[in-house]
């Protein structure tokens, strides 16, 4: 059992970098992104922190952001760039998570943001003057066109896993239909998200997350991975036909077809039914 944490540690790290960026010139405004700012963190959540800064010290920052981060959250064990961007994510060493991203003023303007969490303003007229209200997670259902189209064709490239007798890949394609099957349940109720990767359940219907935790885990052999795609890919058919015809639009009918015609064709079992 997890023993009961709170959100106490964040808090402080997040007071690390008011202190860290009011103490520092160059630092411009700072505030908070993600669930510290919607106000739907937990004990288990990320601080994601974007800064403001000067343009002539934009390259000093590409190159030492650690040093900076280290500052705001104590000693790192890990810190690691994202490409394109100035900053990265880091680790300290009690395991507190902290993304630091920082932008040249002549390059941004965080007065834009309408989610952020303000921590500091070095004129008081750089971040926006109230923080915006949280936006529903629901919204009007759509139709995830590039999600489906990705899942049926991840779900005819099981022949070539299982005709090469790699049975590890084809036990991973298991999470690429459920994946599929998941961005159907979203847009089913208008969610379009805007959290990180390790937050489903507040998203999901009661109804959606009973189907998704029912279903049954495989082995790594071909009849375990058939039986548990073949449950995902009926609800992802049934649940994208359906959701194609809510919003009107356009079910890739040939594709599914095809996919289906492959597979019965190749490995003799009816995906769809």
């Amino acid at each position: 059992m997890l023993r009961e944490l709170s959100t106490e540690p964040q808090w402080k790290l997040i007071e690390g970098v008011k202190a860290v960026a009011a103490g520092d010139e160059r630092i411009l405004a700072a505030w908070v992104a993600g669930s510290f700012a919607t106000g739907e963190a937990d004990a288990y959540s990320d601080v994601d922190v974007h800064c403001l800064v000067s343009d002539d010290s934009a390259e000093w920052f590409r190159d030492n952001w650690p040093e900076t981060a280290a500052a705001m959250a104590g000693p790192l064990v890990l810190a690691t760039s994202l490409p394109g961007l100035i900053g990265g994510y880091a680790l300290t060493k009690d395991w507190q998570h902290l993304d630091l991203i920082l932008h040249p003023c002549g390059l941004a303007d965080p007065r834009l943001t309408d989610d952020g969490l303000p921590l500091y303003d070095s004129t008081g007229d750089l971040l926006p003057a109230e923080q915006a209200a949280p936006r529903p997670h629901a919204g009007e259902p759509f139709f995830p066109d590039a999600a489906v189209t990705l899942c049926l064709y991840f779900l005819g490239n099981l022949v070539v896993t299982f005709g090469r007798n790699e049975l590890t890949v084809a036990h991973s394609g298991i999470n690429a239909i459920r994946d599929g099957l998941v961005q159907v349940m979203l847009a089913e109720r208008g969610v379009r998200r805007r959290g990180g990767n390790k937050r489903l359940n507040p998203y999901l219907s009661a109804e959606q997350r009973t189907f998704l935790e029912s279903i049954p885990a495989a082995d790594v052999s071909e009849e375990g991975i058939t039986a548990t795609i073949r449950v995902l890919s009926r609800e992802f058919i049934r649940r994208g036909r359906a959701l194609a015809g809510r919003t009107g639009a356009t079910w890739p009918e040939e594709l599914e077809d095809a996919t289906i015609a492959h597979l019965q064709r190749h490995l003799g079992v009816d995906f769809r039914s």
